[in-house]
């Protein structure tokens, strides 16, 4: 049996950003973004959580009976999801972004039970698309203004126009109905690929307002996709619609089954559609931290992204991960996504480009809002704890340092709060009070989902052991900030005896990631 490796991670990738995936679905997942680049951009770039993919997982090779296991637990993993929904569940985890926190999603809405009201199509894609306002004014927007009948209903559908950008493809469409029953598409896919991308390339969901809008004009939606690179792969794409849904919270109270509804429409493409300025902003800003320095040297503006060029100092041992902030300019704030990071010149730096939503105004007054600089370290964790004493416990228990005594990480501390002896441990962290109540920057461990790195005998991340040296299985992991507490979990195996016979374990993380917290506002112009 051929396994579609693209597509199975395709399927699972909504369950793995809500940590409710097995260890061996979650390594295999991470596998996959490791060896597979169109996957781990399309992720990337939708603001889905992607591991740090720049170590190498080293995996076995592929033969007929792996792909058969890999794919067998997977499907058994997908019988578990119920139960798993709810052990997450009590462990109330709120995961968080990896290198690519922000993106797309950064302070996105899906709250809205209604489509929004707007003025027209044209103001809804400016409301909704960042650089949408700019990129029509530099002719960058393609008019397409091809209007159909969708099958079985009395609408119709204009899609209106195209905005191709390296990152993004985007769709605006405008449906009409005389009982202004609207109906939005929930299956599109267009027939080709961009250039090595191994299917076709459907649509997602990096938006926010996802009931779409309703002006005078009908009910607007924007369809995303995958962007394209000059040379384009063709002049015409043909994109495929089908199973018109209504939207939640429309005119139409009552629920009714998709329609199919299946309209086709040729799309033009020519690499002058994929042409856009750009403008380069020279910086010279440096900082310094705790020890560690920070130099901005550019800022790039395009129709389709913003830019940020610098390079960090660190101390030995250390590894830039990443910048978490974000881009702000009149009004709009975009969080910064991972695009490089390679070795400086001098030890222990790293030069970097990070990339934000394109800015909605340009020229304008432009500040960079920097939470935290986030850097792996060569330290290790260890946490030993006399597991006789919890594992006969019945529910969640409360540990303390008496117990469990806290252990030191730079400026912080790290401590076992909490542990359901048959579902969870939690582990907190301590920020530094005195630096707090005084504002000054500090290092901690990253509140950020652990890593487990079983293909490659555990040599970063989470790695829990018994009086033996046997290590014990943990499914998902998640993170959790809870008014002043804020910390990392995990889930036991609840098929791994060793939970249940160890008598003391050691919680190990291994090259953890840390935090240098300094939540400073830079001007950039």
């Amino acid at each position: 049996m051929k396994i579609d490796y693209c597509r199975l991670t395709e399927d699972l990738m909504p369950l793995y950003n809500d940590e409710l995936v097995s260890q061996e679905t979650k390594d295999f997942i991470e596998w996959h973004l490791e060896q597979c680049s169109e996957c781990r951009e399309k992720y990337r770039d939708s603001g889905d959580q992607v591991p740090d993919v720049r170590i190498e997982i080293p995996y076995p090779d592929r033969v007929n009976t792996e792909e058969e296991d890999k794919f067998r637990s997977a499907k058994i993993f997908l019988l578990k999801v119920r139960k798993r929904m709810f052990a997450a569940g009590t462990l109330v985890l709120i995961i968080m972004l990896l290198a690519s926190a922000g993106s797309f999603f950064y302070g996105r809405s899906f709250n809205n039970e209604v489509p929004v009201k707007v003025n027209s199509a044209e103001d809804f894609a400016n409301s909704l698309v960042p650089g949408w306002q700019r990129a029509q004014q530099s002719g960058q927007i393609v008019d397409i203004n091809i209007t159909k009948p969708i099958p079985d209903t009395e609408a119709v559908v204009t899609f209106e126009k195209v905005w191709y950008t390296p990152s993004y493809t985007y769709v605006l469409y405008t449906v009409t109905e005389p009982n202004q029953n609207y109906l939005m598409a929930s299956q599109r896919v267009i027939d080709i690929p961009p250039e090595d991308y191994m299917r076709d390339n459907s649509s997602m969901e990096p938006l926010g307002k996802r009931w779409g809008g309703i002006s005078p004009e009908g009910y607007h939606q924007i369809m995303v996709f995958m962007g394209y690179h000059p040379p384009v792969p063709a002049e015409e794409l043909t994109l495929t619609v089908s199973n018109w849904i209504i939207p939640e919270g429309s005119m139409k109270p009552e629920p009714v089954a998709a329609i199919k509804g299946e309209i086709s429409v040729n799309l033009p493409l020519r690499d002058e559609f994929l042409k856009e300025s750009s403008e380069i902003v020279t910086l010279d800003k440096s900082y310094e931290w705790e020890g560690r320095s920070l130099r901005l040297t550019g800022l790039e503006v395009k129709s389709s992204q913003t830019l940020l060029y610098g390079e960090a100092k660190l101390q030995e041992g250390e590894t830039l991960s990443h910048l978490q902030g974000s881009i702000k300019s009149g009004g709009q704030s975009a969080g910064l996504s991972y695009e490089s990071i390679v070795p400086g010149d001098a030890p222990n730096s790293f030069k970097f480009i990070f990339s934000a939503q394109p800015l909605n105004r340009w020229p304008g007054k432009v500040s960079l809002d920097i939470g935290a600089i986030q850097f792996k370290t060569s330290e290790a964790i260890n946490i030993p704890v006399d597991w006789s004493f919890y594992v006969s416990k019945e529910g969640p228990s409360e540990v303390s340092e008496e117990q469990v005594p806290a252990v030191s990480f730079y400026d912080g501390m790290v401590r076992l709060s909490s542990i359901d002896p048959k579902s969870w441990l939690e582990l907190e962290i301590v920020e530094p009070p005195q630096k707090l109540l005084k504002k000054q920057p500090y290092i901690i461990m990253a509140p950020d989902p652990v890593f487990v790195e079983r293909f490659n005998n555990y040599s970063t991340g989470l790695r829990i052991t018994n009086e033996h040296g046997e290590v014990l299985e943990v499914g998902g992991s998640g993170s959790f900030h809870n008014g002043d507490r804020m910390g990392v979990g995990f889930e036991m195996d609840s098929e791994d005896e060793l939970w249940k016979t160890s008598k003391k374990i050691t919680i190990t993380i291994n090259q953890p990631e840390a935090h240098l917290v300094v939540n400073q506002e830079i001007e950039l112009n």
